[in-house]
């Protein structure tokens, strides 16, 4: 897809936007992006791409009330649920994985990786494994607005760096996340276990 129209359609042209995608929970950690802002410049936004689940409104309206509180309203948009996220990880400067608690895996990682989108994650669980700091992404202390506000603000004021990680990103994602190699590595597993 078209990244300026994408931009268009969701009114992000000129924005240095910051994509976080996830359903909308307290432990993804959309709070911490949110509160990140407020040390960005002006022209950073953010696209929350997910909705509640499991009886979490209660926490989205949380957030609507951050963002108003924080005077964010022209600088974060809610998408709502999307299946094919692809376009908009594409369109973003950088996206965001801001669990608060850690995850096995982090599968929004590799995807935004293989879109060529700079990655900045909460470092725990899997995550740690998918991320080599400074060369494939950036990894922040798990609930810690500041450090995601620096490396916000380092892609925003070094893109040329930002595009270097991410080439080296995709590289890395393609190499050890095709579906052709996994199946491969698991017929070897097999075949060595019969």
């Amino acid at each position: 897809s078209d990244v300026n129209t994408i931009k268009k359609q969701f009114e992000l042209e000129g924005k240095f936007v910051v994509g976080h995608f996830s359903r909308l929970s307290p432990w993804k950690g959309q709070h911490i992006l949110l509160e990140a802002l407020t040390h960005c410049p002006e022209n950073v936004t953010a696209i929350l791409v997910g909705d509640a689940l499991f009886g979490e409104q209660e926490y989205v309206e949380k957030l609507h009330k951050q963002v108003a509180d924080l005077g964010l309203q022209n600088r974060v948009k809610f998408l709502g649920f999307c299946s094919d996220v692809v376009p908009l990880m594409t369109a973003c400067n950088l996206v965001a994985h801001t669990s608060t608690s850690p995850e096995p895996f982090g599968r929004v990682i590799i995807e935004g990786m293989l879109c060529k989108t700079p990655i900045v994650a909460s470092a725990a669980g899997g995550v740690v494994e998918l991320v080599n700091p400074g060369k494939t992404g950036w990894l922040i202390t798990p609930g810690n607005s500041e450090e995601l506000a620096n490396v916000i603000n380092n892609c925003y004021q070094n893109p040329e760096l930002a595009a270097n990680v991410a080439t080296e990103a995709y590289h890395k994602a393609n190499e050890n996340f095709q579906l052709e190699q996994t199946r491969q590595q698991i017929d070897q597993l097999l075949r060595k276990l019969l």
